[in-house]
């Protein structure tokens, strides 16, 4: 949990600096520390567990919108949500383990929708961009690879 809060204090002081880019890339280097020890951390202190994950991919999405990268920020919402979905299952929790991470979910989700409600049309117009841009790119390698 060290590396994690050292990692979130420097993403912190980035965003703050308005380096988002590097408040993504500390984010995610947290978020991996946190996802590597995660089994260890919950089962020890399942709060800080599950709260230092949701930080993270809070943060990355917020770093994410701060950029313009709707679609990046968009999808760390989703990814937040499946990594809570994958514990709930782990049929060894106990009801409060459950409870906490049925909360956190509902919070992300709430964030969520927060997120769409300003944000859906550009994640729209975003993702057809992006949707045109691999179509062309796909058509240019089928061109090349037929010549």
């Amino acid at each position: 949990m060290q590396n994690w809060e050292r990692l979130t204090r420097q993403a912190n002081r980035a965003y703050s600096n308005h380096a988002f880019s590097d408040a993504v890339e500390l984010n995610q280097q947290a978020l991996t520390q946190a996802e590597m020890s995660f089994d260890d951390d919950f089962y020890r202190d399942a709060e800080s567990a599950v709260a230092a994950a949701a930080v993270s991919f809070l943060n990355i999405a917020e770093s994410y919108t701060a950029l313009g990268d709707f679609v990046s920020a968009n999808t760390q919402y989703e990814n937040a949500v499946n990594f809570l979905q994958a514990i709930i299952v782990r049929p060894d929790l106990d009801g409060e383990q459950r409870g906490l991470i049925m909360r956190t979910a509902t919070h992300i989700r709430f964030e969520w929708e927060l997120f769409s409600q300003s944000y859906s049309k550009h994640v729209s117009t975003q993702s057809k961009v992006l949707m045109q841009a691999l179509s062309n790119a796909v058509s240019s390698s089928d061109t090349m690879v037929h010549h």
